[in-house]
């Protein structure tokens, strides 16, 4: 299909749809086209351009959910694939979490997992396409157990949408502290306080990002962050993270108490409920 159309035919024992009229992404001007095709049998797909050098970057994704999100570059050391991150998560201004895996068995179906605080096989991984890192942060998601809505029952759900409320539930008590806080100084402080272990290596990365998320009363008493990373030049290979972009965060020079005992009183519901659930 040219530039800027949408073509569907067969090619042997496949029925295939191309379109090819995003030419400009509304998020960075790049051009983005979907191949779907319905096949029996093994194919190789090749793509050729028909002018020019441009890179492209493919995905394969299976509709039908018997099989994962893949790429074509290399895996990680825990099973996942490079460069699955999508949109939104890409962009520098969103906070992109990764999903760890939080309870040793799914008490409704008795699942174990080795595992506990690795992570989660299904949580996409970095780099963007231009290198940078993500996720940015990595909460429990793999099993989350939690109330079921209009009964008084519980459920357990797995994924990153079961990992990210936790980190926005953070978000939003530090922004009860300092409203005026951007989202590169919010990731700044998400960056320093977060936890690494022996499944997290070197950080940061593009499996955990910056770590496993934690923030505790304590984290209010620390001195003023210096810059927040720029999110458009920190990768894996600088080894840390680039200063610049942003300015310095005052809203750590003081300790707010009401936060304080909010969170105190958060952890412990937290604890009665793994104590009874667990």
């Amino acid at each position: 299909a040219s530039s800027g159309s949408q073509k569907s035919g067969t090619l042997g024992n496949c029925s295939v749809v191309i379109d090819n009229t995003n030419t400009s992404s509304s998020l960075n001007g790049d051009g983005e086209f979907i191949i779907d095709f319905d096949c029996t049998g093994n194919y190789t797909v090749n793509l050729y351009p028909e002018s020019g050098s441009p890179t492209v970057d493919m995905y394969f994704a299976n509709i039908f959910g018997d099989s994962e999100f893949l790429n074509f570059t290399q895996t990680d050391v825990y099973g996942g694939y490079l460069g699955t991150v999508g949109i939104p998560a890409t962009s520098p201004y969103v906070i992109a979490v990764g999903a760890l895996t939080s309870k040793p068995i799914d008490i409704i179906t008795s699942k174990s997992f080795i595992d506990l605080g690795k992570i989660a096989y299904f949580s996409s991984r970095g780099p963007t396409r231009d290198g940078r890192i993500k996720p940015d942060i990595t909460a429990p998601g793999y099993y989350v157990l939690s109330a079921l809505a209009g009964t008084s029952n519980y459920i357990t759900k797995a994924g990153t949408s079961m990992a990210s409320p936790v980190v926005a539930g953070i978000v939003a008590q530090l922004l009860e502290v300092n409203s005026n806080l951007d989202v590169f100084q919010v990731k700044d402080i998400l960056s320093k306080t977060a936890l690494s272990d022996s499944y997290t290596f070197t950080l940061p990365n593009y499996t955990y990002g910056y770590g496993k998320v934690s923030i505790t009363p304590s984290t209010f008493n620390l001195f003023p962050a210096t810059s927040p990373s720029n999110p458009q030049t920190t990768s894996a290979s600088s080894g840390g993270a680039s200063s610049g972009g942003g300015g310095g965060c005052s809203m750590l020079q003081y300790t707010d108490l009401t936060f304080i005992l909010l969170s105190l009183l958060t952890v412990i519901i937290l604890r009665k409920l793994n104590r009874r659930f667990a």
